[in-house]
């Protein structure tokens, strides 16, 4: 069936830095889930953080640039790191709307960012108006999808079941059809924290960083890396 709409991921994230599990993640998105394009967006600060990315913004984009360079379906849009202060995901989708109005948005989180969608800024917005896929990540624990989403606004959940299979369990947004999908992905026991704090204590991350990324954190002495 011939798409009427380009269909864009959204990947936001600090990527402080990023490495092969943020790459992992949006390639298996994207093939799940037949999409055109995904478009990592760094953000400046996020809301739901106390501290601010430890990497600067003009070296997180620079590792972002070296990490996708190979890759013509994935894409870097600074929208949130040129404005400056809290990186709302409303606001992000807001102007990607008006950008490219001939796309279809799907935001891609966590599991673990499921637990909190509700309390986002205008979240019942971003579920009416978009596409939400949702990744299984190793190392939390299980939980019932249905329970959970069923459990959003204090039990005014504005989705209904939908199907179930080959990995997915879907829930349509009971007005506009929108849909929220809780899919699972290969495991990757990464993060940028930890990998942060083998470089501290002196370790280079082998394999967990793109090789031109680990490079570049080396030369420039990112998180404070000595050769």
């Amino acid at each position: 069936m011939k798409k009427n709409k380009r269909q864009i991921g959204i990947l936001g994230g600090s990527f402080d830095p990023i490495h092969m599990g943020h790459i992992g993640l949006a390639q298996e998105t994207r093939d799940k889930f037949d999409l055109d394009q995904i478009l990592y967006i760094p953000v400046f600060q996020s809301p739901h953080k106390a501290s601010s990315p430890l990497a600067s913004t003009s070296d997180r984009m620079e590792m972002l640039r070296l990490a996708l360079k190979n890759n013509a379906s994935f894409s870097i849009c600074d929208v949130e790191t040129c404005r400056n202060k809290l990186s709302y995901t409303i606001d992000t989708l807001n102007h990607l709307e008006r950008e490219i109005p001939d796309s279809e948005l799907f935001l891609i989180i966590g599991q673990d960012n499921l637990q909190s969608l509700d309390s986002w800024k205008d979240s019942r917005r971003i579920m009416e108006r978009h596409h939400i896929l949702v990744a299984s990540r190793p190392g939390l624990k299980s939980f019932s999808p249905e329970e959970k989403v069923s459990s959003l606004f204090n039990g005014d959940s504005p989705y209904r079941p939908g199907k179930t299979g080959n990995g997915k369990q879907e829930f349509l947004h009971r007005k506009t059809e929108s849909r929220l999908v809780i899919y699972q992905i290969s495991p990757r026991d990464i993060s940028s924290s930890a990998i942060r704090k083998k470089i501290v204590h002196g370790e280079i991350p082998k394999n967990l960083l793109p090789p031109d990324v680990e490079a570049y954190i080396i030369k420039h002495q990112i998180y404070k890396i000595k050769t």
